[in-house]
């Protein structure tokens, strides 16, 4: 039976220790936290088991969950795989690649499986259309949120966008011709709005800007192709496409070349699904049954973060 050590309590770590207590019983779960006043409340509130120190947490535990601020994933992801535990680290996954590639060295020392919370690839609404997204050409992505305090040790890349290039390096297979960014910061002392252009070798381009200093949330992607269009509202989970094909039964036009082509549209309403729960639920599943890869594994994210790096350069 395998026990869940969860390390970093704050707002996102208690929604994970929720998530945790859906998936396996209250005795299969413990917590850390340096903060021991809010741990305290957090054990008695969930009626799970804490401890005085992580190695402690470590040794009670078979799965680590690394819910902690940035700068300090590295540390305790790294004293979780030396003594042979599984973990899920939040994304980013690290501060910088030195971070990202000890942890790879040390994951395949240990051979233990890693996941990284790049919670948007279980968002329902990209789950549904991602299978029906082929050759994309064209991406207009807007990722906005008020200003909270919370992860501004961070830039907006790390901190929002992060999100979105994560999901464009899983849907487009070409590396990356050329970056330009530009960045301004405001409330924070990093980048709190970016703008970012990327263009693929095989043509494809990506319009990104994040900010978290915006009057409304919206988390949004337009990609479009040869064969149509989709849209994905990852807040509201829900998502459409627009395909353009010459049979089929949808809306019928001529295009200006004389080309009979028909227009079909497909909807996907506000999907009712727990995206951190999927992904804590396919970890486990992945540990369980002995898999020897995650959906979204270290390598993956170690692409994404990189990318997120240089561009955080330009800025």
């Amino acid at each position: 039976m395998h026990k869940i050590g969860i390390v970093g309590l704050g707002h996102l770590g208690e929604i994970h220790l929720k998530q945790w207590l859906e998936i396996v019983s209250n005795d299969q779960v413990s917590c850390f936290d340096i903060d021991t006043e809010r741990m305290t409340a957090i054990a008695e509130k969930y009626q799970v088991a804490k401890n005085d120190s992580f190695l402690g947490l470590i040794e009670s535990s078979t799965i680590i969950d690394v819910v902690t601020p940035t700068d300090s994933h590295h540390y305790y992801a790294l004293e979780a795989l030396m003594r042979g535990r599984h973990v899920f680290i939040e994304k980013p996954v690290c501060i910088n690649m030195a971070e990202v590639e000890d942890l790879l060295e040390w994951q395949s020392r240990s051979g233990n499986l890693v996941q990284v919370g790049h919670v948007e690839r279980y968002n329902p609404a990209f789950h549904a259309v991602k299978g029906e997204i082929q050759d994309p050409k064209f991406f207009e992505v807007h990722r906005l949120a008020p200003f909270v305090s919370r992860g501004t040790e961070v830039s907006v890349i790390m901190d929002l966008m992060i999100h979105d290039l994560d999901i464009l390096l899983s849907l487009v297979d070409s590396p990356i011709k050329d970056i330009a960014a530009k960045g301004v910061a405001i409330i924070s002392k990093t980048p709190d709005i970016a703008n970012v252009r990327l263009e693929f070798e095989n043509g494809c381009v990506a319009n990104l800007t994040a900010s978290r200093i915006s009057m409304k949330k919206m988390r949004k992607m337009r990609i479009f192709s040869d064969a149509g269009y989709t849209a994905i509202d990852f807040l509201e989970k829900s998502a459409e496409i627009m395909t353009i094909s010459e049979t089929g039964d949808g809306i019928a036009f001529t295009t200006n070349e004389g080309v009979n082509k028909r227009l079909m549209m497909k909807s996907y309403g506000k999907l009712d699904k727990n995206a951190i729960h999927d992904e804590l639920n396919d970890f486990y599943n992945s540990v369980t049954m002995g898999k020897k890869e995650t959906a979204v594994d270290l390598t993956s994210a170690s692409k994404t973060m990189n990318l997120a790096l240089e561009i955080q350069k330009l800025l």
